[in-house]
């Protein structure tokens, strides 16, 4: 005599209770994925547990472009692996990181004469390669200092904090005009000026350290309604040749054209800068090399 399931109802509850713990397992994988996926996109997980700790510890740096130019910077150096193991081993610490301090220490000398009759980006750029000497050192110090080692007395440890400070005033006071050829009225333009100051660099009437030029073309709207804008952004130096330039298809979503392009030129406002802050590091980068 077959007995089927339905007369035993002890089988129906098992299926159920098999296909809910199967929906909440599933569940539960997909939300302990994500921490993971975003912990894999954060640059600083290149970095050993212990400078990602000190980085993490650092006090907020003021000023947009100068934050922005810090936290990159950081992302970037190439820091000596060191274990859990390995942070607790005062001689060890000793022996693979007293020789790199006093190797950036002896480096920083050259960038006392950095002339500060020249503009501000000009001593910025010519000062970056020290930038990304002391952002190190930090670490390395407040690495030995954490340990309770005692820091040796180097020849150039005032030298450090003067010319960190220097960095941080001139990268908080760049400025630009705008190229006579642009100086239209247009409804937009205040917002793109407004753009650029909240990224860091700000429009002045005073001889400037770069001048910017843009266009903006509507192309139309693509079949989502998007407003979609054939544009261009440049940031021009000495002799009017450009340091960073940029030519994009910007898509806005706005009900009006005008609501649009106010959106595009802030986009162009953050991907100008985005540019110019990358332009520094890697050519600083390629000068220690």
């Amino acid at each position: 005599m077959l007995i089927s399931s339905r007369q035993i109802p002890f089988v129906q509850d098992f299926k159920q209770v098999t296909f809910y713990l199967s929906l909440f397992c599933l569940a539960l994988l997909c939300l302990l994925s994500q921490p993971l996926q975003a912990a894999s996109d954060d640059p600083l997980k290149k970095h050993s547990e212990i400078w990602q700790q000190l980085i993490a510890e650092l006090p907020e740096d003021k000023g947009v472009f100068n934050r922005s130019l810090r936290t990159t910077v950081r992302e970037r150096l190439d820091l000596v692996k060191l274990s859990n193991a390995e942070v607790f081993d005062e001689v060890f610490l000793k022996d693979k990181l007293l020789p790199r301090l006093e190797q950036l220490d002896k480096a920083l000398s050259k960038y006392v004469h950095v002339s500060e009759s020249q503009k501000t980006y000009q001593q910025l750029e010519n000062l970056m390669p020290a930038l990304i000497n002391i952002e190190e050192r930090k670490l390395i110090e407040r690495l030995f200092k954490q340990q309770h080692i005692r820091l040796p007395n180097l020849r150039n440890s005032r030298l450090m904090p003067f010319l960190d400070r220097r960095v941080s005033q001139l990268s908080k006071k760049l400025i630009f005009n705008m190229k006579a050829l642009v100086r239209e009225r247009r409804p937009y333009e205040p917002e793109l000026l407004k753009a650029m100051a909240a990224y860091g660099i700000e429009f002045s009437p005073r001889p400037p350290d770069f001048v910017l030029e843009y266009s903006l073309d509507t192309v139309g709207q693509n079949e989502k309604g998007e407003w979609l804008f054939d544009s261009h952004i440049a940031l021009l130096g000495q002799y009017q040749m450009p340091v960073v330039t940029v030519n994009e298809v910007v898509v806005a979503e706005a009900p009006t054209e005008i609501e649009a392009q106010q959106k595009a030129v802030s986009i162009l406002a953050k991907l100008v800068t985005m540019q110019l802050k990358e332009f520094l590091i890697q050519q600083a980068l390629n000068s220690e090399e």
